[in-house]
């Protein structure tokens, strides 16, 4: 049947009809490319000819996808998986279907689609390493951590785009494997490119750091990372999932440690760590973390803070606080993966409403209060469990021996955190 069709395309081509051509009008001229083009796909529809119909499916994919609405999504994975069962040999359909399966966060789903696409060997340039990337980010999160790397490697090599992003991606695959020099390696030369958002990177690379056992540099790391990100955004809404079990409780705890020191707060992220990551690599590194802070004397000097008009040494009343504060941390011992604020107001001595010879200052009566400042789990900060942890520390800190201001109408309001022992 072939040697017909091409028999007769070969007549079709052979045979110019002698037509009479007139001397008035000289005949238009023909573009090569489009006539190139017509032969193509002349010969194209005769040899492979699920070829136009596939690309037809992938041209109504496209528009669909380009109208964003959950049923045209829907439609759209209905014409690819129609395309792709039509030809296995081009990579346009198996890249838009990997593609919607990576914002639906299917990752095995997408690592196979994008596989399917790198497999044609048809994707060149810019397109082939975006597809690349996003391929090692599938590959990564559907548990292949290894494909992730050779084929993020083979990218590296060959790129000449999207570099910042292709060696964070590589970095933080390195991180999942326990291989932290290389991780490192990568990272560090995803900061010196110029085509990426490096935020999530500095905070990766203070997490091979910390790993690695290297807190002065996943100090300075975290430092860095912290001027770029104020809000720690990249850490608790990335763009795509952090990769490893318990990252992003374990990051906020290295936030907290390192780049906005609040020793109690990191405490509660490792604690929750531990808890969500049973299976973790990193759950011994972790366990240091949390043995470290827990032989600090807390309350922490960055979390005690005082206002007010009267003149106190916060030094003085750390030291005044150490003491009494294991009675405070077992009010909350049922709460490991919560933080307690006492507030505090002491006010001095006051003068009297009838006095003529002197200005009256208007100070803020003394006050004692419990709340409760975070919770890392899913406990709501109004749960009613909290009533008697708050007459429990409210209790105590009115037996803390804090002194009163010695200046007339002055008034301090001091504040410190309680974590379980």
């Amino acid at each position: 049947m072939t040697r017909l069709v091409l028999a007769a395309l070969a007549v079709t081509f052979a045979a110019t009809p002698a037509l009479a051509q007139s001397k008035k009008y000289p005949p238009v001229a023909t573009d090569p490319d489009v006539v190139e083009e017509r032969h193509s796909n002349l010969w194209d529809g005769a040899l492979h000819p699920d070829l136009k119909p596939y690309r037809d499916l992938v041209r109504d994919a496209k528009r669909m996808l380009e109208r964003g609405t959950a049923e045209d999504t829907k439609a759209a994975l209905d014409k690819l998986d129609a395309a792709t069962k039509r030809v296995q040999t081009e990579p346009d359909a198996f890249v838009l279907r990997g593609g919607i399966y990576l914002q639906k966060k299917q990752w095995a789903e997408c690592a196979d689609d994008l596989a399917a696409a790198e497999a044609t060997n048809k994707l060149v340039d810019e397109r082939r390493t975006r597809m690349r990337i996003d391929l090692g980010l599938c590959y990564a999160r559907a548990g292949k951590a290894g494909d992730a790397e050779r084929i993020l490697v083979a990218a590296a090599a060959s790129s000449q785009t999207h570099k910042g992003e292709l060696y964070m991606r590589l970095g933080e695959t390195r991180i999942a494997l326990g291989k932290l020099d290389e991780a490192i390696d990568a990272l560090e030369a995803a900061l010196d490119q110029g085509d990426s958002n490096n935020d999530l990177t500095r905070w990766l690379l203070a997490l091979a750091y910390d790993r690695a056992r290297r807190p002065n540099d996943a100090l300075e790391s975290a430092q860095d990372a912290k001027r770029f990100d104020q809000s720690m955004s990249q850490i608790t809404s990335p763009r795509q999932p952090l990769l490893g079990q318990g990252d992003t409780e374990y990051m906020q705890g290295l936030a907290y440690l390192y780049a906005l020191p609040r020793p109690e707060y990191a405490l509660l992220y490792f604690r929750r760590f531990l808890d969500v990551a049973p299976d973790s690599a990193w759950r011994r590194r972790a366990e240091e973390h949390v043995r470290e802070i827990a032989a600090m004397k807390l309350p922490a000097r960055d979390t005690l803070t005082a206002s007010g008009t009267a003149s106190i040494g916060l030094d003085e009343i750390k030291v005044s606080l150490e003491r009494p504060m294991p009675s405070l941390r077992q009010c909350v011992a049922k709460f490991p993966f919560s933080a307690f604020q006492v507030l505090i107001t002491k006010v001095g001595p006051r003068t009297s409403e009838a006095a003529r010879d002197r200005p009256i200052y208007r100070v803020p009566p003394p006050e004692l209060k419990a709340s409760n400042a975070l919770n890392v789990d899913a406990r709501s900060t109004t749960d009613p469990a909290f009533t008697e942890v708050y007459r429990c520390l409210e209790k105590e800190a009115a037996r803390l021996p804090l002194p009163a201001p010695r200046e007339r109408d002055t008034h301090y309001r001091l504040t410190f955190i309680v974590v379980a022992p």
